[in-house]
């Protein structure tokens, strides 16, 4: 059968550059992304899973296992990929990769940027349930293990304000669901 039929579908928004996506770690953002491209029909590129698929493992197992330097340079390889990747669609980061002023510059010169934030107090209580669902363990290459207290939170959340104050868009994410923030993005992507 040719021509169009019930399953043929086309995005519901065209983009004219990509638009990417980071945010404070447990506010949800993944999911908020994820969510959008299904409800868009737009590509989505997670640069963390592409980093995973090269390396064959986890990002976890490759920072314990080959140090926090070979996860940067794998995300130092793919990033212009990954920024080069038509139509122009979401493209997903992980909450240390835009960390480098570089990577900022490069993201920030070819792509709308939009942060996900959340406080201290209510990323690390995210991350202490889903850390107790894994099994006491958090599995984040970029924070300990087991977090003690929203402290243990502050290096990376103190790195990642650069790229906060870089964005195109904020979006508090302590009072809203990750549907609320899904349509609210849906609403301005056209703008981005």
């Amino acid at each position: 059968m040719t021509g169009s039929g019930y399953y043929d579908y086309a995005p519901t928004v065209t983009l004219s550059r990509p638009v990417a996506f980071c945010g404070h770690p447990g506010c949800g953002y993944r999911e908020v992304v994820y969510d959008l491209a299904s409800l868009t029909g737009l590509p989505l590129h997670d640069l963390d899973r592409w980093v995973e698929h090269e390396a064959g493992r986890s990002l976890w197992s490759l920072a314990r296992q080959a140090g926090i330097g070979a996860l940067e340079a794998a995300e130092a390889r793919l990033l212009p990929k990954v920024l080069a990747s038509r139509p122009p669609g979401l493209i997903l980061f992980g909450e240390a990769t835009l960390t480098g002023p570089d990577s900022l510059r490069r993201v920030s010169q070819a792509a709308a940027l939009v942060f996900l934030r959340l406080p201290p107090t209510s990323c690390y209580w995210a991350l202490r349930r889903r850390g107790e669902a894994q099994g006491g363990i958090l599995a984040h290459p970029h924070l300990p293990d087991r977090l003690r207290d929203a402290n243990d939170l502050r290096p990376l959340m103190d790195r990642q304000r650069p790229i906060a104050e870089a964005a195109d868009q904020v979006l508090d994410m302590e009072r809203r669901s990750v549907h609320e923030a899904v349509l609210e993005l849906q609403r301005a992507l056209p703008g981005l």
